[in-house]
């Protein structure tokens, strides 16, 4: 019988190292990495300071500062780069945060190949909160720049702000309040304000509980319980939503001081001028005087005297009527002309006092 090859021992065993800080040995595990680093070389880019001793050097440090600064410092030691953007979105996402999570979403493909020296170049290190919402804002659409600025001017401030709200849910919010605030003597109210930002929050929460509906219907065995239970709270926060709106004559359906033709385009742009935009004057001198609007005033001008068929003495009344209009706008021509030259004179000696 021909003998038959001896079985090799295939299995690795996992590499053990030992920790810099706390001096134990542990499997690589235990260890977090730090891919696109330079300097853990020898160590396949794992970092020799265990997981334990980095989650209670950002414990400490978050208690002697605060918790973006130790995440920096941790960043530091781990030689990953720092974001503030990705830190607010993680502490947004999950009501809590760790390194652990942190470094997860390093590993997404943009992140690759920096280190810690990309935060020192590119300002993340001193990077504020605020700094960081602008940076997610101007990602928005102008549509949204324009509803968030427009609800902040008849606010007086920024609703949502400091709500614990994601980017996602501060630009749906802004959207939905706009609508709103464009109601018939909202902005004159203070109240109507306070009111239609409750109907804001409510909406967003319905709309989070549309969420968490259709991720239990979607589920392989969907619980009716709390189906019930989340739909009998949407329907609460609508009928919240109703009384709102019918208590402050907010909707359409409620409003008793509506009037017929207020949503025409004359009548939003008699409002807007009102209002004091200057972007939406014309140069009606321009317009008026224009050939085409001559044209039309030559047909039109035609036609009124096809339909009325004057007769001799009609025609004199007329003649005359225009005889004496013209004369007086010749004399307020006059005086007006002079009056400007008179101006003009003024505005030249006094540029010459300042000189």
């Amino acid at each position: 019988m021909p003998r038959k090859a001896a079985k090799l021992n295939t299995k690795k065993e996992t590499p053990r190292y030992v920790c810099q800080c706390c001096g134990e040995e542990k499997v690589e595990s235990n260890f977090f990495s730090s891919k696109w680093s330079k300097v853990w070389n020898i160590t396949d880019h794992k970092v020799l300071f265990c997981k334990d001793c980095i989650q209670k050097l950002f414990d400490e440090f978050k208690n002697r500062f605060d918790e973006f600064t130790a995440l920096k410092i941790c960043c530091h030691y781990l030689d990953v780069p720092v974001y503030r953007e990705m830190y607010d979105s993680i502490v947004q996402n999950n009501n809590f945060f760790n390194v652990g999570l942190y470094l997860r979403q390093m590993n997404l493909g943009q992140f690759q190949y920096k280190g810690f020296e990309v935060s020192m170049v590119n300002g993340e290190l001193g990077k504020t909160e605020d700094e960081a919402k602008e940076e997610r804002e101007a990602k928005w659409s102008r549509a949204d720049k324009q509803n968030m600025n427009y609800c902040i001017s008849v606010c007086g401030y920024d609703p949502f702000e400091n709500c614990g709200m994601t980017d996602l849910d501060r630009k749906y919010c802004f959207n939905i309040l706009a609508g709103y605030c464009d109601s018939q003597g909202v902005s004159e109210d203070g109240h109507k304000v306070q009111s239609v930002i409750q109907i804001t929050n409510s909406q967003l929460q319905c709309r989070k509980i549309d969420e968490f509906i259709n991720a239990e219907l979607m589920s392989q065995s969907p619980d009716e319980s709390r189906i019930k239970n989340l739909s009998t709270t949407k329907k609460q926060l609508l009928d919240a939503i109703a009384k709102i709106a019918q208590d402050n004559n907010i909707s359409s359906a409620y409003n008793q001081n509506s009037s017929r033709g207020a949503n025409t385009l004359s009548s939003k742009m008699k409002e807007i001028a009102d209002n004091g935009f200057e972007s939406i004057y014309v140069n009606c001198f321009d317009i008026e005087t224009c050939e085409a609007m001559e044209q039309i005033a030559r047909i039109s001008n035609r036609a009124i005297m096809d339909e009325l068929n004057l007769d001799g003495s009609d025609y004199s009344d007329m003649v005359k009527e225009q005889r004496d209009m013209i004369t007086n706008l010749d004399a307020k021509y006059k005086a007006l002309e002079e009056e400007n030259r008179v101006l003009k004179n003024r505005i030249i000696d006094l540029e010459a006092k300042k000189k």
